[in-house]
């Protein structure tokens, strides 16, 4: 007989630098109360090895060579080989430069971009209806269940309503970028959603029927499609609640984002630890994300303070 098809399904899109945030996300999910729900980690192909003792009966391994189609994953391969050739610095001016004269190509295809394509890739694939995002530097907290992402007979989606003044910068192209692709037009209002992190919920059929909007509208596939836009000025997720906003008719759940924690600073370790503390005990949060700074100025790594962060974790669960 047949195993039951779940609820739900987690997917985390990651690589080597990140191995040590996965190890934390990987740890909390086993000793959460959503630790039957089946994880599925899609790794750069190339980096693959390095995440293999993790996978057990829940947790399930492919390389990016499994889900991207099969020239994406060679631009991608060429994009990481000018990256370790030029260096953070040229990458950054290349992107720079592709987004005002459209060259050089290369930088469309770097993994910050890659790693979105593969999240709409896999859930597109999916049999599962809701798949919830889940990026490597997430820490899942004894607060956090099932029905922080199911609500039956309704589709769930984060959101974070902020001033309309605030909006700049990268949320700011991220929107316009959503509304110029689906036809809609860009009208700034008095707040803006600002909801962009992970946990992350997408319905399956949704991504479906966008993906295939976008070739219908575009007359070509969706991928290329995305990687034609100003590089780092398009977002998976903006794109996909622009769509659910206004390209469908099922009901949305709209939720606050109230319940997931963030830490930005990790320089001290200790203080670190009793914020992370805090925002369990005191803040209730379901989730927490200390942010990655894999591919940022290195200020600091998950290596420093995991040991840490685990040994509060674990005693936020001893203590149930």
């Amino acid at each position: 007989m047949e195993d039951a098809k779940p609820e739900m399904i987690f997917l985390t899109v990651t690589w080597a630098a990140d191995r040590t945030h996965f190890s934390l996300l990987n740890h909390s999910l086993q000793l959460s109360a959503l630790n039957s729900v089946p994880h599925h980690v899609v790794v750069q192909h190339e980096d693959l090895e390095l995440f293999r003792n993790f996978a057990d009966t829940r947790t399930c391994f492919y390389s990016s060579q499994e889900v991207l189609p099969e020239v994406v994953e060679k631009r991608r391969n060429g994009a990481r080989f000018w990256q370790r050739r030029l260096g953070r610095s040229a990458t950054r001016i290349s992107g720079s430069l592709a987004r005002h004269i459209n060259w050089p190509d290369w930088v469309r295809y770097t993994g910050w971009h890659t790693q979105q394509l593969t999240k709409l890739a896999f859930v597109a694939a999916s049999e599962v209806d809701t798949v919830v995002v889940m990026d490597s530097d997430v820490i899942v907290t004894p607060h956090a269940g099932t029905a922080d992402f199911l609500n039956p007979g309704k589709i769930v989606c984060y959101r974070d309503e902020r001033p309309g003044n605030s909006l700049r910068g990268k949320v700011l192209h991220w929107q316009q970028t959503a509304c110029r692709l689906l036809g809609d037009p860009f009208v700034a209002g008095a707040t803006f959603d600002g909801y962009y992190d992970t946990p992350f919920v997408m319905h399956a059929p949704t991504v479906r029927a966008l993906l295939a909007s976008l070739e219908q509208r575009y007359d070509q596939p969706w991928w290329l499609t995305l990687v034609q836009q100003p590089p780092r000025q398009w977002s998976e997720f903006g794109i996909y609640k622009q769509f659910l906003r206004s390209h469908q008719s099922e009901p949305v759940d709209w939720r606050g984002a109230d319940i997931m924690g963030y830490l930005f600073d990790a320089q001290d370790i200790n203080h670190l630890a009793r914020r992370f503390a805090d925002l369990i005990e005191q803040q209730q949060s379901h989730c927490i994300t200390i942010h990655s700074q894999s591919s940022g100025r290195q200020l600091w790594t998950a290596d420093a303070y995991v040991d840490a962060i685990r040994r509060e974790l674990e005693t936020a669960y001893a203590s149930l």
